[in-house]
């Protein structure tokens, strides 16, 4: 009767421990107003929210919510190509406000709520791990099961991004945010699981993502296009204008290291990837892209992820992962010029400058890449190697306004270090197809001429000399086909006349235009 007492006691007392997580953590949504600002109020708290709609619209979003007394800053969200955001973290919520750069049919909010009463996430310790992390039991994925058994790829890089959460959670919320994510990615965006083979707060405590392994070569949902040759590490948090935190900067180094080591990948240097395609994709299926092996979504992706901030970072990133973590202190200083701030289509354009160590002497036979941005992406153009002088020298052909900057990788010695940027711009090249300078008053006078590179409209100006000054007297926007354009004018009297082709600013290229042609009409 004791022993059977004993065991009544103990299982009661079994009865009385809490759960991981009390209560389950649930989903829910609400149609929102066909409008571009406004809010909603939500049936009940929530911690997470999200957009989505119908068709593949991308408008800017932003939203806030509201707070006991007080609204949130706006946090402007990432968009995918399949009709919806990202999600953020909000803490604790009822109200949330909406703001959107165009409307889109048939949006919806979707709201995440998790259980408030967790406990502090335990670190677990794989054999074939050397660092600490949270496992999937742990953080809660029995409330965010997988679809579907994993699929497996290689990983030749790691793609780093942010999630675009609050960034003044506690270290007890951090797990809850990971739950979260996961039944948004799975439930909203409908993929398989959480998106991300593995995720860091800015405690410096690394969480298991996606299931299947956190060793093996799972294919996640974090980088279109590349998810089946790349891990994809997310940044708990928004990195937009704040830097992340040293722990965080440590732990996600360290996961670097560990998951390309497994993967018997070097820890630098380029390595070259072929693009799968797809409307979220930078590179259409099948382009082959040479990428960094420590990479930030952004230059894959369409997308500002991992934030300036932590983009900024990659290279201390880079050095962690190189050194093992104690990365050296100082750092080498890289200057770099262009020998013409703004050149004409299809001009080379001369790049030099020079590598020195934190004395001032220069660095020679060290590696330094010279990279271009033209689309809200840094990518190497050339890869060089420094003289004996630390002098380096190399041409671009843009195809574009692009910023330039030179870049150096780092070492074992020095940490990585990256040139001031420049702007580089770039004039379009017109020019008139045998051109008339003769012309009869009453007939009409056809014009015909090349752009380069190719514009969708040309303006070509026709202007007569009235009372010593010119003035303008027709102006016909023209429609060019394959780089050629054609436009006609019939002058009304026996004048001075001249005319022009004009190409406007555009996001590629600067305002270009050929020299005024003198036309006599008799």
């Amino acid at each position: 009767m004791k022993l059977l007492a004993s065991a009544a006691t103990l299982l009661c007392a079994l009865c009385l421990v809490p759960p991981a997580f009390a209560g389950r953590a649930e989903d829910f949504e609400r149609r929102a107003p066909d409008r571009a600002l406004a809010r909603v109020v939500a049936p009940r708290p929530f911690n997470l929210v999200g957009l989505h709609w119908r068709g593949p619209a991308t408008p800017d979003v932003a939203i806030r919510v509201r707070w006991a007394k007080r609204w949130s800053r706006w946090e402007h969200l990432g968009v995918h190509g399949a009709g919806g955001s990202d999600p953020a973290w909000v803490g604790r919520a009822r109200v949330v406000q909406y703001r959107l750069s165009r409307r889109v049919p048939g949006l919806r909010v979707h709201f995440v709520a998790v259980p408030r009463r967790t406990v502090t996430a335990r670190a677990s310790q794989a054999p074939s791990t050397p660092f600490p992390y949270v496992s999937r039991a742990d953080w809660g994925a029995d409330q965010c099961p997988p679809r579907a058994a994993p699929s497996y790829g290689e990983v030749k890089a790691v793609a780093v991004h942010h999630t675009v959460s609050l960034n003044d959670y506690t270290p007890e919320e951090a797990p809850q945010i990971v739950l979260a994510i996961c039944r948004y990615h799975r439930n909203s965006n409908g993929w398989n699981d959480i998106g991300y083979n593995a995720l860091v707060d800015k405690y410096g405590t690394i969480y298991e993502g996606r299931a299947g392994g956190l060793d093996q070569a799972v294919i996640g949902a974090h980088a279109q296009g590349f998810n089946s040759q790349t891990a994809g590490v997310a940044n708990i948090g928004d990195y937009t204008s704040v830097a992340a935190s040293d722990a965080a900067l440590a732990a996600t180094a360290a996961y670097i290291r560990w998951k390309l080591g497994v993967h018997g990948q070097p820890l630098s240097g380029p390595v070259t990837l072929t693009s799968a395609g797809g409307p979220e994709s930078r590179y259409a299926a099948g382009a082959k892209v040479t990428v960094d092996r420590v990479l930030g979504h952004r230059d894959v992706g369409k997308t500002a992820c991992p934030g300036e901030s932590l983009y900024a970072q990659l290279d201390d990133i880079r050095s962690r992962v190189v050194s093992g973590g104690a990365f050296a202190t100082f750092s080498a200083r890289v200057s770099a010029a262009l020998a013409d701030y703004t050149a004409d289509y299809g001009e080379t354009v001369p790049v030099n400058g020079t590598l020195v160590g934190p004395d001032g002497a220069p660095l020679a036979g060290r590696p330094v890449e010279v990279q271009v941005n033209s689309d809200n992406a840094w990518r190497t153009s050339r890869r060089l190697t420094t003289g004996a002088d630390g002098v380096f020298a190399t041409d671009l052909r843009p195809a574009k306004r692009m910023y330039v900057r030179v870049r150096y990788p780092g070492g074992e010695d020095l940490r990585a270090a990256a040139s001031p940027r420049l702007l580089l711009r770039l004039r379009p090249v017109l020019a008139f197809t045998r051109p008339a300078m003769r012309a009869t008053r009453g007939r009409r006078l056809s014009v015909k001429g090349t752009v380069a590179p190719r514009k969708r409209v040309v303006n070509v100006v026709f202007q007569q000399r009235v009372g010593g000054r010119w003035r303008t007297v027709g102006r016909r926007a023209v429609r060019t086909r394959r780089g050629r354009f054609a436009s006609s004018f019939v002058p009304g009297f026996r004048a001075s006349y001249r005319y022009y082709a004009v190409a406007k600013t555009d996001l590629d290229t600067d305002r270009g235009a050929t020299a005024a042609v003198p036309l006599r009409v008799r």
